[in-house]
């Protein structure tokens, strides 16, 4: 039973105690969502003043450990991949239950919409009126609900993978040889992957918040369509292997890693100045810098690979 995996059982201890904290958090924010008025000056708006100050320190240690957290669930689903039947990786263990991909998915989610509220607490922070801090603890009742539902996947997930049948691998998930989509056509993928980031860099120019994370989103889709279908055989020398997580794995240097800390930090500076232009103030030029410099050193990583394999051996996969 892949419970019994200590790997398995430290996972689900922390993002069970992080859950607990998120309770906590979620209980005394209730009361400050419906009654904090900072324009009285009241012993009970102060004491929910103070009380606020944990709730976001508590908010915020959550997101500090669920980013490692995260890179370790990523560690913990390879590794279960030596241990079922038929997976090569990790994509057969994310794939080995009708709620794996639901899991993963509402990870990614969290991880974001933790990194939104932290930097909703950093404006409402900034101006003496605290104009944000009913609206950011209701906001955060939403976020506790999602939490929820991920530590639920995640348990659902982990109780139903077989051990004594076997999973798809890879190689059958990521088959593109029966799909004759126009969308899956090197022409089209990479056309969107150059020509998006194009984009992205005209707007880093022009310091278009609203279109530049709009676009930044986009783009985040079009990496991974490119990644899976184009770049990937490229950096396993096989033209049938069409895989996401075997980037991750010490044959390849691990550089799975590096290339989605790069696509992470690129989406996470365009979904800041998305946020910052919805609530209608200055965007700092930080969040523009750090998403085109990690976009564009993922752009550059990628491209290196299909390029230095026709340098050493004249043709294109």
């Amino acid at each position: 039973m892949i419970l019994t995996n200590p790997y398995v059982q430290t996972l689900l201890l922390v993002e069970g105690i992080l859950l607990f904290l998120g309770l906590v958090a979620l209980l005394a924010s209730l009361r400050i969502g419906l009654d904090f008025d900072p324009r009285q000056t009241t012993p009970y708006q102060y004491t929910l003043n103070k009380k606020s100050y944990l709730v976001a320190t508590i908010i915020m240690f959550i997101l500090l450990l669920k980013l490692p957290l995260f890179f370790f669930f990523i560690w913990v689903i390879d590794g279960l991949s030596l241990h079922v039947l038929g997976a090569m990786c990790g994509a057969g263990i994310v794939s080995a239950t009708p709620w794996g991909v639901w899991m993963f998915f509402v990870k990614i989610l969290t991880l974001f919409l933790l990194c939104a509220w932290v930097l909703l607490h950093r404006v409402d922070l900034s101006e003496p009126t605290y104009p944000f801090t009913r609206k950011k603890f209701l906001l955060f009742q939403g976020l506790f609900f999602v939490l929820v539902v991920e530590f639920l996947l995640e348990l659902a997930h982990f109780l139903n993978i077989p051990t004594d049948a076997p999973v798809a691998c890879c190689s059958v998930l990521f088959d593109q040889s029966t799909n004759t989509s126009v969308w899956y056509e090197n022409s089209v993928l990479l056309g969107l992957f150059f020509g998006l980031y194009g984009l992205l860099g005209l707007l880093y120019y022009l310091r278009r918040p609203i279109l530049y994370g709009i676009v930044a989103l986009a783009w985040m889709g079009a990496t991974l369509q490119a990644l899976i279908r184009f770049f990937s055989p490229y950096v396993y020398e096989l033209p049938t292997h069409k895989c996401p997580f075997c980037l991750l794995q010490s044959e390849y240097y691990f550089i799975g890693y590096l290339l989605y800390l790069l696509l992470f930090l690129g989406l996470l500076g365009g979904v800041f100045t998305l946020v910052g232009a919805l609530l209608q103030r200055p965007v700092k030029k930080f969040w523009y810098t750090l998403s085109f410099t990690c976009n564009t050193l993922l752009v550059l990583i990628l491209s290196a690979y299909p390029l230095g394999y026709y340098l050493r051996n004249g043709v294109w996969l």
